[in-house]
């Protein structure tokens, strides 16, 4: 029986880390909806400030019942060393330390992981083998890349993104981008001990390789609109008259979403358009990361066109992407771009990369224009092209499923497993 089933999930759900960690604290409200009793495990990658993550789960009236740690390998006095640790952990994984309530976790049906990172994965993989529970895993991007010209264009963005950030914050980048990809096939192979692996784009299995397309389950996509966010674009809407001035880049400020080619491409772009428009770049971004990416922008003597927002709650943030003429969106890494979905909602156009999660779900509508990957030259001019147009055309709103569809596609996968 489905109905009052515990089960274990393993998520971030702090909407403020990013898009995907939005989405699993919607899934864990749906599951409790619908009957289902869901019992969150924190990953080590944020168990960092826990105090305040638990306070900010049972304001979401949440049941955390564990969480992994790091194991304590170095002296607390040595610089770094949380990063070292984590580099071990990519071929280490089982050093991690545990805490859970093992009579709840002994009590339930399954263990459902609502993302692909590493900490993640482990965590739901170790739960599940220990206490011998049937084991799911939601892939919200994908875990590693098959494509070589996809994995260079993102090392390409990565090594952009160090130059930016200096020369000990590159070292430590690029001995994690290392690590990482070595920790790709030890990633597939867990893989392959779940039960089930579902994912929210057909991107996904494509980007994973010829192996997973037949493996993956897709809910074709499993991210939408809520009827909420429907009804608070609809207000934004109403609410917003016009254009603004502004330009704005929807995505959080880091190396995989194409940030600081934004920058570079919003010098030129600026010089051929209305000298009186801004860069908005929302999203939080780390205090180094933060004061880099200034000085950056002061070496290209943009620092008065370009404006961080960080964080914002959701209407502000809508608004924002309401005003704007247009979003400048050099992602390389997406599955089913929520910000792209938002744009087109709120009437603004987007010129992005033509990479598979923009094609498969944004390609050929009106109001999306997409250029070849790292191509900034192209993304300069078409971004010239959509600001400078006389008649401002009205954008395609794609259709997909809503939110009770998907959500009812994801119970029935539970549901499976629970059989």
């Amino acid at each position: 029986m489905i109905n009052d089933a515990n089960i274990l999930v393993v998520a971030a759900p702090f909407p403020s880390l990013s898009g995907g960690c939005y989405r699993a604290l919607l899934s864990i409200k749906e599951y409790k909806k619908r009957g289902l009793n869901p019992l969150l495990i924190l990953p080590w990658g944020c168990t960092n400030g826990l105090d305040k993550n638990i306070i900010s789960l049972k304001n979401e009236g949440l049941s955390l019942i564990g969480f992994s740690t790091l194991p304590q390998i170095f002296p607390r006095k040595l610089p770094g060393r949380r990063f070292l640790t984590e580099i071990l952990m990519l071929s280490r994984p089982k050093n991690a330390k545990i805490v859970i309530n093992e009579n709840l976790a002994a009590k339930s049906k399954c263990i459902i992981s609502l993302h692909e990172e590493f900490d993640i994965l482990t965590t739901t993989l170790f739960i599940g083998e220990k206490f011998s529970l049937k084991k799911a895993i939601l892939l919200q991007l994908p875990p590693f890349y098959a494509s070589k010209s996809r994995v260079k264009n993102i090392d390409k963005a990565l090594n952009v993104w160090n130059k930016v950030m200096g020369s000990k914050y590159s070292l430590v980048s690029k001995l994690r981008r290392f690590f990482k990809k070595k920790a790709w096939k030890t990633s597939e192979d867990m893989l392959k001990r779940f039960d089930l692996v579902w994912a929210v784009s057909k991107s996904i299995p494509i980007e994973m390789g010829e192996y997973w397309r037949n493996k993956v389950r897709v809910i074709d996509p499993g991210v939408s609109l809520s009827l909420k966010d429907i009804e608070l674009i609809d207000a934004v809407s109403k609410k917003v008259k016009e254009k603004k001035d502004i330009v704005v880049f929807n995505a959080r400020p880091v190396p995989e979403k194409g940030v600081v080619e934004a920058l570079i491409a919003w010098k030129e772009i600026i010089k051929n358009t209305n000298q009186k428009l801004k860069l908005i770049i929302t999203g939080n971004v780390q205090p180094y990361a933060f004061n880099k990416l200034k000085v950056f922008i002061k070496k290209l003597d943009i620092a008065d066109k370009v404006v961080f927002t960080g964080f914002t709650p959701r209407e502000k943030h809508l608004e924002t992407v309401a005003k704007a003429r247009m979003m400048l969106y050099p992602s390389h890494m997406d599955a089913f771009p929520y910000a792209v979905l938002e744009a087109l909602y709120l009437n603004t156009p987007v010129v992005a990369y033509d990479i598979p999660a923009l094609k498969t779900y944004y390609g050929g509508l009106n109001g999306v224009t997409l250029v070849k990957e790292s191509d900034i030259e192209a993304l300069v001019q078409k971004s010239i092209e959509v600001i400078n147009q006389k008649t401002f055309f009205s954008t395609e709103k794609p259709k997909f499923k809503n939110w009770n569809e998907i959500m009812n596609e994801e119970i029935n996968l539970i549901k499976e497993l629970l059989q």
